[in-house]
């Protein structure tokens, strides 16, 4: 009596279990489209199948939500690197000028010539850095179409790649809906067990 209950049970629970397992396999496999006999259709895993849109949407959310214009406008002004330029200027005049200065002249008047174009160099280099900086702003802002980069890079990411990234991240959660899918079964056929064994 009891097995004969706890029958439809099990094995409601199990085809949940599997419907579950499928229906996660199915997200990502199989990567090239198979085609069946007959029937003119073809089956695909999800993410395969729809990859140029999904790299496209990826592109486009980036670009409007994660890092819009205005953001990036904000990063590129909040960065500090005027200073490191100048330092790396004043550094190659430097070397360069120890190496063209000719030997005859004594230490001490290299060290002043140095000095000497160094300083010049330094009272004018920053206005010159202010508009190549605002240059270089203005053409990663107008030319750097972010969505196609991004399209472009998640693109060419290896469907087998992603899926073992989802399945790293997202085990836990995946084995969840695999046990629920087992629970949900278990529960529908004790329904059904409870309707055959009463009528």
């Amino acid at each position: 009596m009891i097995f004969k209950f706890l029958f439809l049970p099990i094995v409601g629970a199990i085809i949940g279990w599997i419907t579950n397992l499928l229906a996660i396999k199915l997200i990502f496999r199989p990567y090239e489209p198979i085609k069946i006999p007959l029937l003119n259709f073809e089956i695909q895993g999800l993410l395969p199948k729809r990859s140029k849109e999904l790299a496209k949407k990826i592109g486009e959310v980036v670009e409007r939500d994660l890092l819009p214009k205005e953001e990036l406008e904000r990063e590129l002004s909040g960065l500090e690197v005027k200073d490191d330029i100048k330092v790396a200027i004043l550094s190659i005049i430097d070397q360069k000028a120890e190496e063209k200065i000719p030997p005859f002249i004594p230490d001490n008047f290299k060290v002043m010539i140095i000095n000497f174009l160094k300083e010049m160099v330094n009272k004018d280099l920053d206005p010159y850095l202010d508009q190549l900086m605002d240059r270089a702003k203005d053409k990663i802002l107008n030319e750097t179409d972010l969505a196609r980069l991004v399209e472009t890079r998640v693109s060419t990411f290896e469907m087998r790649e992603l899926e073992e990234l989802v399945l790293q991240i997202a085990a836990k959660e995946l084995k969840h809906i695999e046990v629920l899918g087992a629970i949900l079964g278990f529960l529908v056929g004790i329904g059904q067990a409870v309707i055959v064994m009463n009528f």
